[in-house]
């Protein structure tokens, strides 16, 4: 794993009204809410969504292609749920639409929220030796991470255990992902597709049924994105450019800085470092920022 690395911190779902997928995520699912904002210059709404990473559904002011199946969605949240009765209770009881995917998966339940972005529910594999699982089983056991003054995680749901990008070519994508981005191989099932460590408790999975697809100009153009955190930015935006590896934007955010990337397929993703507290800049008091540099000094040391 690149050492600058801490793991998934974001999901970005972009539509023309985020405030329903955004309401969906915490009334149905329970996802705690962290905060909002909704003026006539910005509407988001930020659910927290296990260990250190985040929900943001935002504001994007067109519509994007509707997903019939599965392996048309851009990204897949797959959450780790510790009793999957109950939470398939709760959403079906919701009326919440039921996804199809084009190849047989018997592990996970597949949804989507009321803008179509789709989304996933899988219980753990009993016994995994791989490096995510067991993190997260020892989490589990010692009392999943808490953020201050937000609710914890809902009965049931300990966080976004799995990662699912469907791909043209699962394995022209190994190189990139561990040689230049720097993620760990977990399994390679050759046709079946790739699993790769995205640091703590979550995994990427590289799955075949989707499509290599242009380059887009700009981040808003691609309605749902994920962001890794970690620290050290410039060292790794400049491994990135020594690859070639094509930024979609960089920008300079009030509390961090971000670049948006495109791998070889044109699937686009990010890696952001948020800025350390300080108790006179209120932009480096989000808790969550706080709670995930704590863990990551910790891990350091």
């Amino acid at each position: 794993m690149d050492k600058h690395i801490q793991g998934l911190g974001w999901i970005v779902r972009r539509s023309e009204d985020p405030m329903p997928p955004g309401e969906f995520y915490r009334d149905v699912l329970g996802l705690p809410e962290m905060r909002r904002r909704d003026t006539d210059r910005a509407r988001n709404i930020m659910v927290w969504s296990g260990m250190h990473s985040v929900i943001e559904t935002m504001w994007q002011g067109k519509p994007h292609p509707p997903v019939k199946t599965v392996e048309d969605a851009e990204v897949v949240p797959i959450f780790r749920v510790r009793d999957f009765d109950a939470v398939q209770a709760r959403l079906e009881n919701a009326n919440t639409r039921s996804i199809p995917a084009k190849a047989e998966d018997n592990e996970t339940a597949f949804y989507a929220d009321p803008d179509g972005f789709i989304f996933g529910i899988r219980a753990p594999t009993a016994g995994s030796d791989l490096t995510p699982d067991i993190e997260a089983d020892r989490a589990w056991r010692e009392g999943v991470v808490t953020i201050p003054g937000t609710p914890n995680m809902p009965h049931g749901i300990q966080d976004i255990g799995w990662l699912r990008i469907h791909v043209a070519d699962p394995q022209r994508l190994v190189p990139f992902y561990c040689r230049v981005v720097g993620l760990d191989l977990l399994e390679n099932n050759g046709d079946a597709g790739v699993s790769l460590h995205l640091g703590s408790t979550s995994t990427l999975e590289l799955k075949p049924g989707g499509i290599t697809r242009p380059i887009p100009n700009d981040r808003k153009d691609v309605p749902d994105v994920w962001i890794l955190r970690g620290y050290g930015f410039e060292v790794f935006a400049a491994k990135m450019a020594a690859a070639g590896v094509p930024i979609i934007n960089s920008l300079i955010l009030g509390a961090g800085s971000l670049n948006y990337y495109a791998d070889p397929e044109g699937h686009v993703f990010g890696f952001q470092e948020r800025k350390a507290y300080n108790a006179e800049d209120p932009l480096t008091h989000r808790p969550e920022d706080r709670v995930a540099r704590t863990a990551w000094d910790i891990d350091q040391q």
